[in-house]
């Protein structure tokens, strides 16, 4: 019964559709890197284009996501920011951290780019959003479907980029940020930037704490010891994270040169039970993570915009688990046997480039390079090190009107390690009056991974093996859709389907060991509608998806069941009065049926367990102060039980958040006179 009210609820919220985004056109910015183009920064996307333009008139449908509203108060890191989001789906691994699944597929096929610069360091398929924190970022752009055209690998789903804030004022200011949520987890952070005629700063810095969750903890959990015994474990391992950033522009002429440096140092400890028969002492791990990504980006500009837009990076990641022994008595640790110890590493070196011409008043091309060379170290990597080189070259050629606007693109490239397919694009854009109607078709790739390529474990319980014979996932995606947009009103509409073949498998050899093998094919269907409206003081959006998924999971499988999900989302805000402001976010996820191999090898249905999310954020804000409260997951969801057709017995359970808590986050902003 509580169910079936929850559901009502968040179908209440997801029938409130509205909340047009503001459509004013002002003059030129004075940013050299928008100069040319009068777009207002709130509804800008940058995306797959060469510059900023206006949402409703970029070639693809762009979802962006805008970290100063309401309803992303209390959120932290790109798991906060993306659970509540149409289309994604969140998993938590205790061990691994967050990650994600975006129109049916998830993990290796999802590409996050923090200002168009891939990150590295996957972890079961998952970049874990955990470790990706939001202090330095300004807004999210999400398009579904493949980029490899612009991009290359790993978004046959789709594509999340985050982009940076930009100093807005030539006064220096300072900001300060003290955040605390129930269940035990505390956040500081300190931002400065300034700007002067021709150049602009930006550094931050944070660090945060979270002292580890369990179901029995109480609501209101401080950090404290633990006492020795079975309380030492915890369901959310606790953790610290410490956050630099920094980044800053700088104008000479018609060029613009952007340096950045993201630098995360992230501690996880995993305590055990205490050891029989006395109780005297504990197995732990203990999980160490640091990124290191420097990057730098170089525009120029001419008359028609745009012309130069190179990248480059040189980004290290690096995880070290140490298996410990604790002394409870004395609580100091010593290092397990090497078997317990384990670093993966990995390095990346890349760099894209384009160069955009205009032909004539309604012709132009953009054309580039995108390099990209891999190092991974591990131990359970055969001979411990292997790399990977990718070079391609892409051109985009682009047509204008008035109200038609068409885009062909191609992308050719070369692999140390397999043969890459020839990738073509097609995007269209017809505007009618109000209405605007898109048809986009992308060929996609994922590239199967080092690990895929030259995994190599064995131990007394496993034989796992990697393949150097993979070939490459491939997708042909497409889709159709229509929006239109009025003063307070916008609406939009997809349908998209996505087919992928050679999905690479771990396959069991029948001899003992598994290995992986390009065997299973998958496709993914959807529809989805949202709107967002506004009336006075308050503003509605709502939205709906249907995924369907067909999958093959033996060469021998012609099953052509499609297996579907359904996915609801609801958002009301209400201004108060001028310094108040009060948001309801919500979202239900459908039971999602899949295919799975039982013990008797037969093909049978697993069904998830439908759950719904719901948080509530009020925020006053007056002159330098915001003091913002929240409570988050007021239903109080943790775990998904995953049920066999027929629910005749458990499958496994799967974490998704840690419960109800309430936070509290007290920004001030100190500028200096005159700002």
């Amino acid at each position: 019964m509580q169910f079936f009210v929850r559901r009502k609820l968040i179908y209440a919220l997801a029938a409130a559709l509205g909340a047009s985004l503001p459509v004013a056109v002002f003059g030129q910015i004075q940013s050299q890197d928008s100069i040319f183009w009068s777009v207002e920064v709130d509804e800008a996307v940058v995306t797959g284009e060469t510059s900023a333009v206006k949402a409703e008139n970029a070639l693809r449908v762009i979802n962006k996501l805008r970290l100063d509203e309401v309803r992303f108060g209390s959120s932290q890191t790109l798991q906060d920011a993306l659970r509540l989001t149409n289309g994604i789906r969140m998993n938590h691994d205790l061990a691994l951290g967050g990650g994600l699944s975006m129109n049916g597929l998830g993990g290796l096929n999802i590409k996050i780019m923090l200002d168009g610069v891939p990150l590295v360091g996957r972890l079961g398929g998952n970049i874990d959003l955990g470790q990706i924190r939001l202090d330095l970022i300004e807004s999210i752009e999400i398009v579904d479907g493949p980029m490899a055209v612009e991009f290359g690998t790993n978004s046959l789903a789709g594509a999340i980029n985050l982009l940076t804030k930009k100093s807005k004022i030539a006064s220096p200011s300072l900001t300060t940020m003290l955040r605390y949520e129930s269940v035990g987890d505390y956040t500081q952070s300190v931002n400065a930037s300034w700007s002067g005629t021709n150049h602009s700063t930006t550094i931050s810095c944070s660090n945060h704490v979270f002292d580890g969750w369990s179901v029995g903890d109480p609501f209101f959990d401080w950090i404290e010891d633990f006492v020795a015994d079975s309380s030492r474990v915890a369901s959310w391992n606790p953790k610290q994270q410490r956050q630099f950033n920094f980044k800053s522009t700088l104008t000479v002429g018609n060029w613009t040169l952007s340096p950045t440096l993201f630098f995360l140092d992230e501690k996880i400890i995993n305590r055990g039970l205490p050891r029989g028969p006395y109780g005297l002492s504990a197995f732990d791990d203990e999980y160490q993570t640091r990124r290191f990504l420097p990057s730098l980006q170089v525009k120029s500009f001419d008359e028609n915009g745009v012309g130069w837009n190179i990248i480059a990076s040189v980004q290290s990641f690096s995880r070290r688990k140490n298996g410990l022994i604790t002394d409870l008595t004395t609580l100091t640790s010593e290092l397990q046997s090497a078997q317990q110890q384990d670093t993966t590493g990995v390095t990346s070196i890349m760099s894209r480039g384009t160069r955009n011409v205009n032909l004539n008043s309604n012709w132009s091309i953009r054309f580039g390079w995108d390099i990209n060379h891999e190092n991974y170290k591990s131990e359970r990597i055969e001979n411990g090190l292997q790399a990977m080189t990718d070079a391609a070259a892409f051109a985009l050629t682009t047509f204008e009107s008035t109200s038609f606007k068409g885009q062909f693109g191609i992308r050719q490239a070369w692999n140390s390690s397999f043969q890459n397919p020839l990738l073509p694009s097609v995007n269209t854009l017809i505007k009618s009056g109000l209405n605007r109607f898109r048809f986009s078709y992308a060929s996609g790739y994922r590239a199967p991974t080092l690990k895929e390529l030259y995994f190599r474990f064995v131990d007394i319980n496993h034989q796992l093996f990697g393949n150097p014979n993979l070939k490459a996932e491939s997708s042909n995606y497409s889709e159709m859709s229509w929006s239109r947009a009025q003063k307070n009103f916008q609406i939009r509409s997809k349908i998209f389907v996505n087919d992928v073949v050679d999905r690479i498998s771990l396959v069991d050899q029948l001899d003992g060991t598994y290995r992986y093998e390009n065997i299973s094919r998958f496709n993914a269907r959807g529809i989805s509608v949202s709107a967002d409206s506004k009336w006075g003081r308050v503003q509605l959006s709502g939205g709906f998806q249907y995924t369907g998924r067909e999958q093959t999971l033996t060469a021998s499988d012609n099953s052509s069941d499609v297996l579907w999900t359904p996915e609801f989302t609801g958002s009301v805000q209400f201004e108060i009065a001028e310094p108040l402001s009060f948001n309801l976010n919500a979202k239900h996820n459908g039971s999602q049926p899949r295919n799975v191999i039982d013990d008797q090898d037969q093909i049978v249905i697993q069904k998830s367990e439908p759950y719904s999310m719901l948080d509530a954020q009020l925020r006053w804000q007056q002159a330098s102060w915001t003091l913002q409260f929240g409570v988050n997951n007021i239903f109080d969801v943790t775990t998904a039980q995953a049920l066999e057709n027929g629910g005749a017995h458990s499958s496994g359970t799967t974490w998704l958040a840690w419960g109800r808590s309430m936070s509290f986050t007290l920004t001030h902003k100190l500028r200096a006179k005159g700002s």
